[in-house]
């Protein structure tokens, strides 16, 4: 029998409701989306989402096209000027045609990456001080082959850097699209799709940095989960893991959806009762603790799920490999995150951070790699559309907002916290939705010149290199 799905787009945590349809084959593991049949036919080609590609395209190079209109406008006018080269390449291989198109998206730490894809990590030696382990494998093993392809050189892993970006930023805007329109329609993954091109530190997606990658990976899981295909999310999760620290944390939403996808499949919530009384709330919560429990128990017996069950340990599988070579080339199996106290960075609880933060005021300076007021904005703000997002979103989307927006915080450093939020895409959902509302049309106007114009000014310091948007 196929699972046919029951319309959840509420933010109450359920996944697409799996109903047995007893004329035909039984496969558990898989949930289609509402919005899939709705889709006119002529507009795929076998699942290939036509619209969703066409938008995602345009949305990807019409932006990265102002990105590199605004790059070579201070590589070759604002660049110059400076007292100080902070680039580490010389200011005539900078201004230098084609490899300023390249060489303009190669700043901070994607000199690490680099590194890694050409020679591998460092020494058990370099753990002493600031190393390359804190950064994961994944995508400078991606680079690798492409890198060598090119020649070998430095200019052909910086051209394979981007060759990897820029093709995980169009699946990721392909991917955000698909979900955002499976969720809400899709007028509302236009906007979404047009808020993440525009986001002010959306340029690191195109840039030689894992931003991308993670997000692409992040998104396919989520949305893999959401249509109940378990293997693939796990898959996507465990690669995501293998590509930043935070990619173990997608084990979370994608544990939450599971739970509610069986429990709503086995133990169906019985509570009728939608009143507003006291009486009517505990009968509720009393039906859906029973569900909740009941559930997951019912759906241990049958086989069938066993693969599903198992899947998911290939999240947590994706750090542990990184782990197991560390160890063999280190002797520390947790090289990685031992070494990220020589780069400033251990745990702290979230509101000790920020509380520090937001009370020790520090002034405008370029040179410093703590921007006060981008960093402190951005964990302000993403702090308030997480609170959102668990009444607005199904909480597949809060959960990874949660974890996503809370990590860097955990760290004990406000550095580059502007950056690490590219990857916290439900907010963009709910400001695509918020933008949406009938007769509200200059809200999509505000945000798009917001965005806009704050990425133009980023964008400027990312290729200057000030430290202030690393």
């Amino acid at each position: 029998m196929d699972a046919r799905p029951v319309n959840n787009t509420r933010g109450d945590g359920h996944g697409p409701v799996m109903i047995a349809d007893t004329n035909t084959r039984t496969d558990s593991t898989v949930a289609l989306s509402p919005h899939t049949s709705a889709t006119p036919m002529r507009t795929r080609l076998r699942g290939f989402d036509l619209i969703a590609w066409r938008d995602a395209l345009v949305a990807f190079v019409l932006s990265r096209v102002l990105l590199v209109l605004v790059g070579l406008l201070t590589v070759f006018y604002l660049l110059p000027l400076l007292k100080s080269n902070l680039t580490h390449y010389s200011l005539a291989a900078n201004t230098r045609l084609p490899h300023a198109l390249w060489l303009m998206w190669r700043r901070f730490d994607s000199g690490f990456y680099v590194d890694i894809a050409r020679h591998g990590y460092w020494s058990a030696a370099t753990l002493r001080h600031i190393s390359n382990w804190v950064f994961y494998p994944l995508y400078p093993l991606l680079m690798r082959p492409i890198g060598f392809l090119l020649g070998g050189r430095d200019t052909g892993f910086n051209v394979a850097g981007l060759v990897v970006s820029n093709g995980a930023t169009i699946a990721a805007f392909v991917l955000l699209y698909k979900v955002a329109a499976m969720e809400f329609g899709r007028a509302a993954a236009v906007r979404a799709l047009v808020l993440l091109a525009l986001f002010p530190t959306s340029f690191y997606l195109s840039a030689i940095s894992p931003f991308s990658l993670f997000l692409a990976l992040s998104l396919g899981s989520l949305y893999a989960a959401r249509r109940g295909h378990w293997t693939v999310a796990a898959l996507c999760g465990g690669l995501a893991a293998l590509t930043r620290a935070q990619g173990l944390l997608l084990l979370a939403p994608l544990l939450w959806e599971y739970w509610q996808v069986v429990s709503d499949r086995y133990a169906p919530r019985q509570a009728t009762d939608q009143g507003r009384r006291a009486s009517a709330w505990v009968e509720r919560a009393k039906d859906w603790v029973s569900s909740r429990l009941r559930g997951p128990a019912l759906a241990l017996r049958d086989r069938r799920n066993a693969p599903a069950f198992l899947s998911f340990a290939l999240v947590p599988l994706g750090a542990l490999v990184f782990m197991v070579y560390a160890w063999a080339k280190t002797g520390d199996l947790l090289a990685s995150s031992h070494n990220e106290i020589h780069w400033g960075r251990h745990f702290e609880p979230p509101w000790t951070l920020l509380w520090h933060s937001l009370t020790h005021l520090s002034l405008p300076n370029a040179l410093d790699w703590n921007f006060w007021l981008l960093n402190n904005a951005a964990a302000v703000l993403f702090l308030l559309a997480t609170v959102w997002a668990f009444r607005a979103l199904p909480i597949i989307y809060a959960l990874y907002s949660l974890v996503m927006v809370l990590s860097p915080l955990a760290s004990a450093s406000m550095q580059s916290l502007s950056r690490y939020y590219v990857v916290a895409f439900p907010a963009l959902m709910l400001l695509a939705l918020w933008s949406g509302r009938e007769g509200r049309l200059g809200r999509m106007y505000l945000l798009v010149g917001l965005f806009s114009a704050l990425q133009a000014v980023f964008m400027v310091f990312f290729v200057l290199a000030l430290p202030a948007i690393a």
